[in-house]
């Protein structure tokens, strides 16, 4: 392979796995609370720091019980997670009222027999009054075999009853659009191997969960390259973006759109010797530990360049 291919390859396969880090502003409630500091009166009226830090560790405890009985399929452990009189709205508009009929509803689904996993990310949890509280996330359920959760958000309205918390209640509605979550089964470390390079990637989670961070090395024959990824959803669009920076003074840029199981990257990038490559690539998830990475449309400096067939990446246990 000549230098000039050489580098068109490894530099697209970095630019399909780049995103920028973008500084994160201040919520409008954020500022408000920040502007607005309580009376001497109100703040005597609230519950003090400690009780709060208390009820969230609690309300977290009771969230995880419930988890655990839906994956064990225990439907009176996961129907007495609510207030009797509870209720739950799924995302398809269904209301069930009351323990009873929540009881029923998860007996009959467990009854199928097909493994369950479910994951939670909690958002916020917030106290209206001494007794009640609101929580807000993510979740995402995974049923038998399947590969691709499904993923929906969710509210908790949890009230305080006999000294413990319980869910008044639940609703849950689709999550719109693309999620940078629905790229979580990235996070790790993963390698590919060609005839003539391997390229290692490791990806993490910052601390908030905003944006998806990697750590690339290519090693060739006699040429070794590193760079650094960041990928985000951009919040102006909506569209998944990537950026990344070689340690060869090269950068590049990618837009992510989902098409099924597959992502679609379209990629830019320039050398550091100011080739500018173009290409279209393809991440096709096979199973949990295992997807396959492609390169179409590639072009440097205007010129076509041959296709990359799928190339097999597995994960580092």
């Amino acid at each position: 392979m000549n230098k000039k291919v050489y580098l068109a390859a490894v530099t697209v396969v970095t630019v399909a796995l780049g995103a920028f880090l973008m500084a994160q502003v201040p919520s409008p409630r954020d500022k408000q609370s920040a502007q607005s500091p309580q009376t001497t009166e109100q703040a005597t009226a609230q519950p003090n720091e400690t009780s709060r830090t208390n009820d969230e560790a609690a309300i977290r405890k009771g969230m995880s019980e419930f988890i655990r009985a839906v994956e064990k399929g225990d439907a009176k452990a996961v129907a007495a997670a609510w207030t009797p009189q509870g209720e739950y709205i799924s995302e398809d508009g269904t209301i069930l009222r009351g323990r009873a009929a929540i009881e029923a509803a998860y007996t009959k689904a467990f009854a199928k027999k097909s493994k369950t996993k479910v994951e939670i990310t909690i958002e916020s949890i917030r106290f209206p009054s001494k007794d009640t509280a609101i929580e807000e996330g993510y979740a995402k359920s995974y049923k038998g075999n399947t590969e691709q959760p499904s993923s929906t958000r969710y509210s908790v309205l949890h009230v305080r009853e006999g000294g413990r918390w319980h869910m008044a209640v639940l609703r849950e509605w689709p999550d719109e659009g693309v999620s940078l979550r629905d790229l979580d089964w990235l996070i790790g470390t993963w390698e590919a191997k060609t005839d003539d390079s391997l390229v290692r990637t490791v990806y993490s989670w910052d601390t908030k969960k905003n944006t998806i961070r990697c750590q690339i090395t290519i090693q060739g024959k006699g040429r070794n390259v590193s760079a650094t990824q960041f990928l985000l959803k951009d919040p102006r669009t909506g569209q998944l973006r990537s950026w990344l920076f070689d340690d060869e003074g090269g950068f590049g840029d990618g837009a992510w759109t989902r098409d099924g199981k597959r992502w679609i990257i379209s990629a830019s990038g320039v050398q550091g010797d100011g080739g500018e490559l173009t290409a279209t690539n393809i991440l096709t998830p096979v199973d949990k530990n295992t997807f396959t990475w492609q390169s179409t449309e590639r072009t440097l400096d205007g010129e076509e360049l041959p296709n990359v067939p799928p190339v097999k990446v597995t994960r580092v246990k």
